[in-house]
């Protein structure tokens, strides 16, 4: 193929050249932006690299406090779980504590003893030791003195009296 002919013809050869140095400027300028573009690419590679670094060390961070509290909630859980089984243990063991402490409160507010002995299923001898016990407590009664010899409280009680 010949193309003397493009060549002596100047106008077809500077459209030609024209043409040319078009396609190349276009060429360099989509290499120049695809350049840019993968620069800008390789850019946010990075940071976003660094942020998933700064994220899994944040996820190792936190892992640990989970594990940590963890721990501390199954420790709380035993500790818990004997509270509960001390304070079975403990109503168990009181229920007749409670029961004269119930019947106390019932002698002070006034109750009777059929009161005590119907709400408090007490006997009528603790009922009415609990009345007197009662009584005594406020004052209304008076306590003999902490002897068992009888003979040595006669005796103490007629000293007294001759004073």
């Amino acid at each position: 193929m010949d193309f003397a002919w493009i060549v002596n013809d100047p106008v077809l050869a500077g459209s030609l050249a024209a043409v040319v140095v078009l396609v190349l400027f276009v060429f360099m300028r989509m290499n120049r932006s695809q350049t840019r573009a993968f620069e800008h690419a390789r850019q946010q590679n990075r940071k976003l690299d660094k942020e998933l670094q700064k994220a899994n060390k944040q996820l190792l961070e936190v892992r640990s406090v989970v594990v940590g509290l963890g721990q501390r909630v199954s420790e709380q859980q035993d500790i818990i779980q004997h509270l509960n089984e001390r304070i079975t243990e403990l109503e168990q063991e009181d229920s007749d504590g409670r029961l004269y402490s119930r019947a106390s409160k019932m002698v002070q507010l006034g109750a009777d003893i059929n009161e005590l002995i119907e709400e408090c299923e007490l006997p009528k001898a603790e009922a009415e030791l609990m009345m007197s016990l009662q009584k005594k407590i406020a004052g209304k009664e008076k306590v003999p003195p902490m002897e068992s010899n009888p003979e040595r409280q006669r005796a103490l009680a007629r000293q007294r009296r001759a004073r």
